[in-house]
This record gives C-alpha cells, sequence and structure tokens, in this order.
C-alpha cells in the first residue's frame, strides 16, 4: 500500500502544516505507519462494522458522501487489500456508482464509537448490478440477515490511517445496551419481583 500522507499532504496541506508547526512531526511518523498490508487487527475491525460512510468525487469536482449499512460483517476482506460487500435497495439514486465511472478513487470512514476508534482508508471502487457481477464473488460476500442483493461491489485499499479519538462521542449500539441491561437491571427486576411476592404472602397471612 501506498503513505497516506503522501497522496493527501499535497503541497497546499504541507503549506498549512509547516504554519502550524506539525509538517516535520508527520514527515517522521507516517512512513513508520506505512503497511504493505491489512493485517488481522485490521480485517477484525473491518468485519465487526455495521456500516461505514463512502467518499466519492462527481466528473464535475464535486464530492458526495454516502452511509453504507447491513448485517455486523457484511463488509468483508476478500484478498490482499481488497474488501468487498453487497450493495442493498436504497433510494436508486446510484451517485456513488455514477461517480466511479469516471473516478474510482473513493476514501472510507469506519467508525467504531463504543471505543471511539476511526479507521480511514483510501482505495478504488469497482461496482455493479447483482446480474452482471460474478457469481462466485456475490455468493462470497453474502451476509445472514441481509436485504436483497442489488449491487455488488469491491474496493481496491490503496493506504489506511487511523485518527485519534478526540472529538469521537461515545456512542453504544442497541446490542450493547441491551447487554448491560440483560446484565444489571434484569437481574434487579426480577429480585424486586420476588420481594413483593414475599410481602404479598406475609400480608395475605
Amino acid at each position: 500500500m501506498e503513505n497516506y500522507a503522501d497522496i493527501l499532504f499535497i503541497n497546499e496541506v504541507r503549506a498549512l502544516q509547516e504554519l502550524d508547526g506539525t509538517a516535520e512531526k508527520y514527515q517522521q511518523f507516517y512512513p513508520e505507519r506505512t503497511k504493505e498490508s491489512l493485517d488481522d487487527a485490521d480485517k477484525h475491525f473491518i468485519e465487526s462494522r455495521e456500516s461505514f460512510y463512502i467518499a466519492s468525487v462527481s466528473s464535475t469536482g464535486w464530492p458526495y458522501v454516502q452511509h453504507r449499512g447491513g448485517p455486523k460483517g457484511f463488509l468483508k476482506l476478500i484478498a490482499n487489500n481488497k474488501l468487498g460487500f453487497i450493495d442493498y435497495p436504497g433510494n436508486r439514486q446510484f451517485i456513488t456508482m455514477g461517480h466511479s465511472e469516471s473516478d474510482d478513487r473513493v476514501a472510507l470512514f469506519l467508525m467504531d464509537y463504543e471505543r471511539r476508534a476511526r479507521m480511514k482508508l483510501l482505495g478504488k471502487l469497482t461496482m455493479q448490478h447483482a446480474k452482471d457481477a460474478d457469481a462466485e464473488l456475490r455468493d462470497q460476500l453474502m451476509t445472514p440477515g441481509q436485504p436483497r442483493v442489488d449491487r455488488v461491489a469491491t474496493i481496491d485499499i490503496v493506504a489506511i490511517d487511523w485518527n485519534c479519538p478526540k472529538y469521537i462521542p461515545t456512542l453504544y449500539s442497541e446490542d450493547a445496551i441491551k447487554k448491560v441491561v440483560d446484565a444489571t437491571v434484569k437481574p434487579l427486576i426480577e429480585e424486586n419481583e420476588l420481594l413483593k411476592a414475599e410481602l404479598a404472602k406475609h400480608k395475605n397471612a
């Protein structure tokens, strides 16, 4: 993979970093962050997501950010530095797919709000209607509990980076909250019901 900073820190960006006094710091540690390939920890993070954000650019130069969601694991690492996912029926505007026909470059944000972590990926998108996609690839990307398959997408990852947790809000999923409730509140409710039953026995005695 390429160096994330080499791609995004264009001359105008570096000039601002020079003024801010951060340029030298980034020049020192970004080469150390460059990977040849996604590792097991990256794979686990990617495949534990239930959603991500994908940005594309139109042929007229306008950027667009789209949200993609599905069952946990719908975004998969299918080969070395290659992601794939099934795209489900939405509002059928086809903006990201249309952008990729003139410029296949995309940027992804994968968020873990519970742990306040953010993975940033740069890559090249290929998206096809399900009927035109390779059947073996489509089957590989199928995920239990998914909606109807509309499109099949793959992204060749070019660079990766992580952000610090600063300013990322702590949010909990419905499943995480349910686990806490089941582990703490539910036993209290059951204990309360037992106590009420005991009180009722004494009143009736």
